[in-house]
């Protein structure tokens, strides 16, 4: 876009200036013109804010390895990152005190219920930094966890495939079903699990 010169951006004022005199009416167009232009650049201006954080956050990470990191790497890493990050935004990643709450607790040390089930595999925890957090699509509307949650696991462990692996793949789209996300069918025990044993390659 060609920035005026300064006489013509004086004539410019001087035109928007004599419109608006002319009717109150202008004052309110000129106002919903500036808004829709804000509107519209808003989410560019966002994206480019958000890129430039990234990319300042990324820098000491990268500059800390021993050997350049491929591109193909930071490309895999980010694609986890931000899996984790849409799976908290639609589902939530619980503390273990929210857990155990969803799960009924009422004593003090509330936390403890959840950790227990997590170690006998009969709640789904994934590790985030230095927490242990536990993804919100296990429990249905009456926070009871879904009846698949346990065999998912023990399906994953028989693979020797994490917590976090399980979870990434309840949350993606599988050919076992489709392309529907086997988050979409927990109802459907049988079918997840099916899809389940296949994706990790467990026997029947």
């Amino acid at each position: 876009m060609t920035v005026p010169s300064v006489p013509d951006r004086d004539a410019l004022v001087h035109l928007i200036e004599s419109s608006l005199d002319e009717t109150e009416a202008g004052v309110d167009l000129l106002l919903e013109v500036l808004a829709r232009r804000t509107h519209t650049a808003a989410p560019a201006l966002g994206a480019v804010i958000n890129a430039q954080r990234s990319l300042e956050a990324l820098r000491p990470a990268l500059a800390s390895l021993p050997a350049g990191a491929s591109a193909e790497l930071v490309q895999g890493a980010m694609a986890t990152e931000n899996a984790w990050r849409s799976m908290e935004q639609e589902f939530g990643l619980l503390s273990a005190q929210e857990a155990s709450r969803t799960l009924g607790s009422r004593a003090k040390g509330r936390s403890t219920l959840a950790h227990d089930r997590r170690e006998t595999g009969q709640l789904l925890g994934v590790r985030r930094g230095n927490a242990v957090l536990y993804p919100g699509f296990q429990f249905n509307s009456h926070g009871e966890v879904h009846d698949v949650i346990p065999a998912l696991i023990q399906v994953a462990r028989q693979a020797r495939r994490s917590d976090e692996d399980l979870a990434q793949w309840i949350c993606l789209p599988s050919g076992y079903l489709d392309g529907d996300r086997p988050v979409e069918r927990l109802q459907d025990a049988d079918e997840v699990l099916a899809a389940a044993r296949g994706h990790f390659g467990v026997q029947w």
